[in-house]
């Protein structure tokens, strides 16, 4: 019998893969673009007081880029665990593996904190030399670096309930997060409703106080409303050994992933700005529209790791071999949609920020190789992040990700940069070369089907 499908668009007569598709993916999707559009007034309030401000509140936010990175490979890595569990019908797996993951996000958090309010010039002197954009960047993380032990442990909680297709409360939470942030960056950014105008440290003190909002509302929903784990407060203080061992072996390779995957676009950040506060601003703004561009390619990454999972947990290859495909095909067609986007939002996104004319050509330019790469992203997202983490394979994601980045994308750009002293865009499109070559590397690994891999016990 055929493990294959026989027709290539098969899927649209799958009722329950579409109900899957649509129920995990749309709440992701929603959840992103509402993060995104928080990140974005962030830029256009910041960008109308000046741009050095806008990029001192950019490259200070780099510590917790990573720290949001490793949140996402720890919970991403139990999610190889969550996923299959939760085909198999077993709860109480998915609880101890919760727990530890909060203990080691809440752990972090701590360490991430002490070191950014303890060395703020430090930190910001590994990514600018410029004095005005230093000494922003210290007012700012001296107050946003109290946020982070509350975000680690909000967001791990968050993107582990998705292995179990727990995605509303995160829509919820966004929501509050976005209007909180936006109305307290208007009081606080610009001196509202009796409030001093505190500029860069009026965005870190709005953030602080909605990621503090948005703390509660996943504690109170978590202990007191959800009846699908019914996880108690007394549950975030289990361990067991047996299951910490298979977190580590499955899921540490997703965290470290992240982390020096994250390490490595901090790198490249660094090298923008030592290129100037101007190409800090242009990148920062062409990440935001590409960013809103990729939304749907993540949220359907996410939601294929949790649907071929399932079906690998439930011990039914021939379903996930076929949904395997499905999402190959359906990563090809988002590549294309996305690159519309870039190319049809760009124009009316970059006029709203209250910066240089040369930047707004700059950031224009950039997109532009940006709607190129986008068609390369989405097949290395949903086939990284989703495919082969869901298949039980993170050591070969791993090293797609970081051979592709560390042993030529971060090289080119330091060199183009610093010992060419090639043009902007030039360096730009050299950073982003990781992504073509990814696409390579996965091909070759799903050229057949032995990666896939039951993680359960």
């Amino acid at each position: 019998m055929s493990t294959m499908p026989k027709r290539k668009w098969g899927m649209f007569s799958d009722r329950q893969f579409i109900r899957m598709l649509v129920s995990l993916t749309i709440p992701i999707v929603l959840q992103n673009l509402i993060s995104l559009a928080t990140q974005m007034m962030d830029t256009i309030m910041l960008g109308a007081v000046g741009q050095t401000q806008l990029s001192a509140s950019s490259l200070a936010n780099q510590p917790f880029f990573i720290f949001n990175l490793l949140i996402f490979g720890l919970a991403s890595g139990s999610s190889i665990l969550n996923a299959q569990y939760w085909g198999k019908g077993e709860l109480e797996p998915i609880k101890v593996i919760i727990s530890m993951v909060v203990k080691v996000a809440m752990a972090v958090g701590l360490l991430l904190t002490v070191l950014v309010l303890c060395f703020p010039e430090t930190v910001m002197r590994i990514y600018t030399t410029d004095a005005e954009v230093i000494e922003s960047g210290i007012a700012y993380l001296k107050i946003v670096g109290w946020s982070y032990l509350m975000f680690g442990i909000s967001s791990t909680l968050l993107c582990t309930l998705r292995s179990v297709a727990l995605v509303r409360i995160a829509v919820v939470n966004s929501v509050t997060g976005l209007f909180t942030n936006v109305f307290l960056n208007w009081v606080f950014i610009f001196g509202k409703l009796g409030a001093p105008a505190m500029g860069i440290r009026g965005a870190a003190l709005a953030t602080l106080i909605a990621r503090s909002v948005e703390l509660l509302l996943v504690l109170v929903y978590i202990f007191f409303i959800d009846q699908r784990l019914k996880l108690r407060p007394r549950d975030l203080f289990r361990f067991d050994s047996v299951l910490f061992k298979d977190y580590l072996k499955h899921g540490l390779p997703v965290a470290c992933n992240e982390v020096l995957w994250s390490v490595g676009i901090s790198i490249q950040t660094m090298i923008l700005g030592r290129l100037g506060s101007d190409v800090v601003s242009a990148s920062q703004i062409a990440s935001v529209v590409n960013q809103f561009s990729t939304v749907i390619i993540f949220g359907v990454a996410n939601a294929s790791a949790v649907i071929v999972g399932n079906a690998i947990g439930e011990g039914n290859l021939p379903k996930a071999i076929e949904r395997i495909r499905w999402f190959r095909w359906l990563a090809v067609a988002m590549g294309i949609f996305s690159a519309g986007v870039i190319l049809l939002i760009s124009g009316p996104v970059v006029s709203f920020y209250n910066v240089p004319a040369e930047t707004k050509v700059l950031a224009m330019d950039m997109l532009k190789v940006l709607s190129v790469i986008v068609l390369f992203v989405a097949t290395t997202g949903v086939g990284v992040v989703g495919l082969l983490r869901g298949g039980g394979d993170p050591r070969f994601a791993l090293i797609i990700d970081l051979a592709a980045l560390w042993l030529v994308a971060v090289p080119a750009g330091l060199l183009s940069a610093f010992v060419f002293h090639a043009p902007v865009l030039v360096v730009y499109a050299l950073t982003k070369l990781d992504e073509p070559l990814k696409v390579l590397m996965l091909l070759w690994r799903m050229r057949n089907n032995d990666w896939i891999t039951n993680v359960t016990r």
